[in-house]
C-alpha cells in the first residue's frame, strides 16, 4: 500500500465532544417530549390512541417503503465509488446513519467510518475521498431542492396561509432556485467554481476585518476549482445514477409519510403532505441535536396542524416518520456492523484499487 493509499488516522472524540454529545442527546429527548405535544396541541396519550388504529398491513407497507428507500440510496454510493457493491453501499449507509443519529456533530465520525469500511474492502484513499466529496455535494444539492419542492407544493395547495405569507414563500423560492442553479453550475464549470470560491474569499476577508483579525490568505477559490475538477470525472459518468438514487430515496420516504397520514385519517392532500415532508427533512440538518430530533418533529407537526390536520393525527404521523427515519436506523446500524464483520472475508480484495 502506497502512502497515497494509507488510511487516515481514525477519528477519536475528545472529552468535550463526548460531553457535548451526551448533552445533545438529553436535549433531543427533552425537546421531543416537550415541543412536539405543544406544537401539535395534543398529548402523548392522544397520539398513542391514534397510532393503535394502524393495521398490520399499514406497518408492513411502511416498513417495506423504508427498506426500499435504503436500497435505492445505494445507487448514490455505487455510482460515486466504482466497484462498490450494493450490499457494501447498504452497510455504509446503515453504519453511517448509526453514527450520525447518535452524535450531534457526527460528520467526522461518519467520515472515519466510511474510510474504515472502504479500506477494509480494498479501496484506496483517492477513490474513497472522491466518493465522500461527490455524495456530499449531491446531498447538499438535494437539501436545496427539497425546500423548493415543498414551497412549490405549498403554492399549489389549498392551504390557507397567514396574510403576507405568499410573498415570503415566493421570494424564498426564488432565492432557493438561484442557489440551486449556482451549485449546479459550480459542479459542471471550473470557471463558475472559481468565481464562487473568489466570492467566498472576499466574504471571509470581510469577516476577518469585522472581527479585527489579520486578513486570511485566499484559499476558497483554489479549493473550489480543485473540488470541481476532482468531482467532474465521476459526475460525467455516474450523475444519472446518483440523481436517481437521491430522488428515489426521498420519494420512498415521502410515500411512507403519505401512507401514514392517509392511514391515520389526515384530511390533507399530496401537496400539503409534500410541503410538510420537505420541512421535516430540512430541519433534520439542525445540528443542535442529532439529526435535528425534537426540532424537526415539532416544526412538521405544527405545519400539519396549520394545514387542518387534527392535532393527535399530526403528532402520530410525525412520530411514525421519526421512527422510520431515525429510531429504526440505530438497531439497523448495529445489524449492519454485524453484517460487515460476518462478510469481511468475502468482501476483502487481494488487490487494492485507488
Amino acid at each position: 500500500m502506497t502512502s497515497e493509499q494509507t488510511p487516515p488516522k481514525g477519528w477519536r472524540p475528545t472529552g468535550f465532544q463526548i460531553a457535548a454529545s451526551l448533552a445533545s442527546l438529553a436535549l433531543a429527548v427533552i425537546l421531543l417530549g416537550l415541543l412536539l405535544p405543544k406544537a401539535a396541541g395534543a398529548g402523548w396519550g392522544d397520539a398513542w390512541d391514534v397510532l393503535t388504529g394502524l393495521s398490520a398491513w399499514d406497518i408492513v407497507v411502511m416498513t417495506g417503503l423504508w427498506a426500499l428507500g435504503l436500497w435505492l440510496y445505494t445507487f448514490v454510493y455505487t455510482a460515486s465509488l466504482p466497484g462498490l457493491g450494493h450490499a457494501q453501499a447498504l452497510n455504509l449507509n446503515l453504519t453511517g446513519s448509526l453514527v450520525s443519529n447518535l452524535l450531534p456533530f457526527g460528520g467526522a465520525a461518519g467520515v472515519a467510518n466510511t474510510y474504515g469500511l472502504t479500506f477494509s474492502w480494498g479501496f484506496g484513499g483517492v477513490a474513497t475521498s472522491l466518493m465522500i466529496l461527490v455524495s456530499g455535494l449531491a446531498n447538499l444539492l438535494i437539501r436545496i431542492v427539497l425546500p423548493m419542492v415543498g414551497l412549490l407544493a405549498l403554492m399549489t395547495s389549498d392551504a390557507q396561509l397567514p396574510e403576507g405569507a405568499n410573498g415570503v414563500v415566493e421570494s424564498t423560492l426564488l432565492v432557493l432556485v438561484l442557489v440551486a442553479i449556482l451549485v449546479f453550475l459550480m459542479l459542471v464549470s471550473s470557471t463558475v467554481a472559481g468565481w464562487l470560491g473568489a466570492l467566498a474569499d472576499i466574504v471571509w476577508r470581510w469577516f476577518a476585518r469585522l472581527l479585527r483579525r489579520p486578513p486570511p490568505a485566499p484559499r476558497f477559490k483554489a479549493a473550489a476549482q480543485r473540488m470541481q475538477l476532482d468531482a467532474v470525472g465521476i459526475l460525467r459518468t455516474g450523475w444519472y445514477r446518483i440523481a436517481f438514487g437521491m430522488v428515489a430515496y426521498y420519494a420512498s420516504e415521502l410515500a411512507l409519510f403519505a401512507w401514514a397520514l392517509n392511514s391515520l385519517g389526515a384530511p390533507i392532500g399530496i401537496a400539503e403532505t409534500t410541503a410538510a415532508f420537505a420541512l421535516s427533512r430540512v430541519l433534520t440538518s439542525v445540528v443542535v441535536t442529532p439529526s435535528g430530533v425534537g426540532i424537526s418533529e415539532a416544526g412538521t407537526a405544527g405545519l400539519l396542524v396549520l394545514f387542518g390536520t387534527p392535532p393527535a393525527v399530526a403528532a402520530a404521523a410525525v412520530l411514525i416518520l421519526h421512527f422510520y427515519t431515525y429510531l429504526i436506523e440505530i438497531p439497523a446500524g448495529l445489524v449492519g456492523w454485524g453484517w460487515v464483520l460476518a462478510m469481511r472475508k468475502r468482501w476483502s480484495r487481494s488487490e487494492v484499487s485507488a
